[in-house]
């Protein structure tokens, strides 16, 4: 409110001043006197000055009131327009004040405007310069707190992958452990098989030998004696087998719970990494948005310098219109001394004119006093001497008309010379106010330079400082494109784990597979055992019959005994003797070998029966562990898929970002170079893949090469059996052929019509390159020779089963491809040689 009154109060003034200057000068024309000019415009630059002052005042003042004031002054001008053509010099030198004063109105109020202007720009620059900063030091602070974090979360990743180190080598090493105690157990179920088939052979032979010597029941007691010694013996040993068998199952319980904390730790990992991911993601977001506040800014500082520039170059030609000015202004002195000269020459002149003039005026009355003298004192003169003194009197006459003539013309030189003189001093002192007006001109010019002196001086200062913060920035990208390339070796470091981890679990497939093989065993073993029970208590049964009739054995034994001692005089002493002999062997056999037997093969039974339960028991953790890691696998798959998708993302933010950087300025080639040679090292890996043009392969097929190029050829589905190496056979793309049978594909797989190989593609396609590449990938099995093949191994496996097994293994024939029966033959004869006779 008080600036509007203020502007208010100006304009009043202003309009007051100039309608008593229109007055005055209209006064003076009606005067209408020339000696009072000079002073008239000495008071009109006064009233000028006055004028200036209220410029400075009404410098806020908007440019329509502006417009208003001076409209009205041009409408008093031209009013006093009509009364200016009858004024003569007065009115025109009074006209000219006037226009001077209006030009200088009009150059004061567009100064004030370009300055309104001009102030207005510079602060909306400071502010944009405020503002920038302030997001600066916003964005800085958030950047290092990030850092913090992210070092943080890294600190921790390393420890934990520390951790999942040591778990892996504690996971490899209970691995080996579990590994070894399956093998020691299946070697223990060997052995029980060939002591169980050695039992059986016995207990034949035992009964045969039970059959044909019943008659002799003597070492009865002994063999009951030393059966019962060495039952005793083998429950103890049963007892211990029992407790080893428990602790087993703790230990494989214990592995059990390892794996489930390993696979849970790998999922964890998996979410750290991709939050990790996310993060770093953000921060480069961030950094790109930091960089283009910078770029701003660096722009908004150019234009700062290039206004600057402007407003040095104004200060020059301010400067130069100075230098002239002066000039003009001595350049107005020196016309003034030379029109002073002239002036003072016109009087001097003008003085001698008038001296002469009386001179011949005096003459004049002198001649005329004579001519009347002698006119009275001669009378009558004659004809000529009147003539004579008539042309003197003309001449006379024309002299002093002559005279006059020269001083009218001397008095209007005078009068021009003085007019002269009065606008030498006018438009010295206009000059003079101009120079006083320029000084102050130059004065806040050389103000407002230093001000910009120091602005500039300060943009420097906020350059230099933003650089340096760039210089950070890029130095905290250099350690993220670091911590990037540990976050690459963190991941495959994690997907070699993740390989071994997936080993493990097809281990525990195997071993899985191999405990239901066990527990089929341990079925028929079940069967055998049952049998052995019938067996035992028939056993038992001609044991009791053996006590009821030892007794009766005795007392033959001692009456043969009597009727031998009686009857020794009538038969021979070697046959006795022979008798005897046989009689000891037998009972010799009976109770070394026949009783160690049985004690044998019911300790056996005891103990398979015991194995059966624990087998039992087994399988069904082994199941329960089987449909976790079924739970596991899927999570796993899940989790594939989504790195999948992580991964094709990245690449497309990666490609947009090295557009952006293609746009910036020279100061951060240094970041795009960095960045660039990060990706060209990571991009090494797939530099000995040999591609084609992406407008040789249709879309359908670049997606799905892209995805064996990112997760290998065995993690991809095929559709129907036809696989990229049919097709790439049949378009003779060797290249792509020689990198699809690099990564595992194999070149004999048929078609969804189970008849056509990619071999067979190539040669009716006449494919000569692709041919000759899958040719040299291995030999071509013909039909029927394969078949052939395997079940002539197989049955040269089933004559020779140790040396051939030895020799070839499993792995051979399983790497020949054989078919399902001949690898189960196989198991069979690795699990032991009698394994399919029970």
């Amino acid at each position: 409110m008080e600036g509007e009154a203020l502007r208010a109060d100006a304009l009043a003034r202003l309009s007051g001043i100039v309608s008593r200057v229109s007055q005055e000068v209209s006064r003076d024309l009606d005067a209408g006197s020339e000696g009072h000019c000079g002073e008239v415009l000495e008071f009109r630059q006064a009233q000028l000055l006055e004028l200036r002052k209220l410029l400075d005042d009404v410098r806020e003042t908007s440019p329509e009131e502006l417009r208003k004031v001076l409209a009205h002054a041009d409408m008093a001008v031209a009013g006093m327009a009509g009364m200016a053509g009858t004024a003569g010099t007065a009115g025109a030198r009074a006209h000219s004040g006037r226009e001077s004063i209006l030009q200088e109105l009009h150059e004061a109020a567009n100064r004030n405007v370009r300055l309104a202007r001009r102030e207005a720009v510079l602060e909306a620059y400071c502010e944009d310069q405020s503002s920038v900063l302030a997001a600066a030091e916003s964005s800085a602070f958030r950047l290092r707190h990030e850092q913090e974090v992210q070092e943080s979360r890294l600190k921790e990743a390393v420890a934990a992958r520390d951790a999942s180190a040591s778990a892996k080598q504690a996971a490899e090493s209970q691995s080996s452990e579990l590994k070894a105690l399956w093998l020691k157990e299946h070697t223990q179920l060997q052995q029980c098989q060939t002591d169980l088939r050695q039992a059986l052979d016995t207990v034949s032979k035992l009964e045969a030998q039970i059959s044909e010597k019943r008659s002799a029941p003597a070492v009865t007691g002994v063999l009951t004696n030393v059966w019962q010694s060495r039952i005793a013996a083998q429950a103890k040993d049963l007892q211990m087998l029992q407790t080893r068998c428990t602790e087993l199952d703790s230990e494989h319980s214990a592995a059990a719970r390892l794996c489930l904390e390993l696979e849970s730790w790998t999922h964890e990992a998996e979410q750290a990494e991709a939050r990790q991911a996310l993060h770093g993601e953000i921060f480069q977001e961030r950094c790109v948005e930091l960089q283009a506040k910078l770029d701003k800014s660096r722009v908004a500082h150019y234009d700062r310098g290039r206004e600057l520039e402007v407003l040095q170059i104004q200060h020059e030609e301010q400067q130069q219109k100075l230098l002239q000015a002066t000039s003009d202004r001595d350049r107005c002195q020196e016309d003034k001394r030379r029109l002073q000269s002239t002036v003072t020459d016109l009087e001097v002149q003008i003085a001698e004119s008038m001296l002469n003039s009386n001179h011949h005026a005096s003459q004049h009355g002198q001649l005329r006093a004579q001519v009347e003298d002698e006119r009275l004192a001669r009378g009558e003169a004659s004809s000529a001497s009147s003539a004579s003194s008539a042309r003197r009197l003309e001449r006379c006459g024309a002299e002093l008309a002559e005279l006059a003539a020269q001083h009218r013309r001397l008095e209007r030189q005078y009068a021009v010379a003085n007019a002269a003189k009065d606008g030498a001093q006018r438009r010295f002192k206009a000059l003079e106010l101009e120079h006083q007006q320029l000084q102050t001109q130059l004065h806040t010019a050389a103000a407002e330079q230093t001000g910009m002196k120091s602005e500039h001086a300060s943009i420097s200062l906020e350059l230099l400082r933003l650089r340096s913060h760039a210089d950070e920035l890029k130095s905290q990208l250099a350690e993220q494109s670091l911590r990037e390339s540990a976050h690459l070796e963190l991941k495959d470091e994690n997907y070699a784990f993740g390989c071994k981890l997936s080993d493990l679990l097809d281990e525990k497939e195997e071993h899985k597979r191999h405990s239901e093989e066990l527990h089929t065993f341990l079925e028929a073993a079940q069967a055998e055992a049952d049998a052995g029970r019938d067996q035992l208590e028939a056993y038992s049964a001609e044991l009791k019959e053996f006590q009821e009739k030892d007794s009766l054995v005795r007392q033959i034994a001692a009456h043969h005994k009597l009727v031998a001692s009686h009857r020794a005089s009538g038969r021979g002493h070697e046959a006795d003797a022979a008798l005897l002999e046989l009689a000891m062997a037998l009972d010799s056999h009976l109770a070394d070998g026949g009783e160690r037997i049985l004690t044998e093969l019911v300790a056996e039974l005891r103990a398979k029966e015991k194995r059966i339960e624990a087998s039992e028991l087994s399988a069904a953790q082994c199941e329960a562990q089987e449909a976790q890691s079924e739970a596991q696998s899927e999570a796993q798959s899940e989790a594939k898929q989504s790195l999948l998708k992580h991964n094709v993302q990245l690449k497309s933010e990666r490609e947009e970002e090295r557009r952006l950087h293609k746009v910036q300025s020279d100061e951060i080639v240094e970041l795009q170079h960095l960045l660039r040679t990060s990706e060209e090292q990571a991009s090494q890996s797939q530099e000995a893949v040999p591609h084609l043009h992406d407008t040789e392969i249709p879309e359908e097929y670049a997606a799905i090469i892209k995805q064996v190029d990112l997760l290998g050829w065995d993690a991809v589905e095929w559709g129907g059996n036809f696989t990229l190496l049919h097709w790439a056979a049949a378009q003779n793309l060797d290249g792509l052929c020689r990198s699809f049978l690099e990564k595992r594909a194999n070149p004999f797989q048929k078609d969804e019509n189970h008849r056509t190989t990619p071999m067979d593609y190539a040669e009716e396609s006449s494919s000569k390159e692709a041919l000759a590449v899958l040719k040299a990938s291995g030999p071509t099995p013909r039909a029927g020779e394969h078949g052939a093949r395997t079940w002539a191994l197989a049955g040269v496996a089933g004559s020779h089963r140790s040396e051939i097994l030895g020799r070839v293994g499993l792995t051979r024939l399983d790497s020949e491809s054989c078919t399902m029966h001949v690898c189960i033959y196989f198991a069979e004869l690795q699990a032991g040689p009698t394994l399919g006779n029970f």
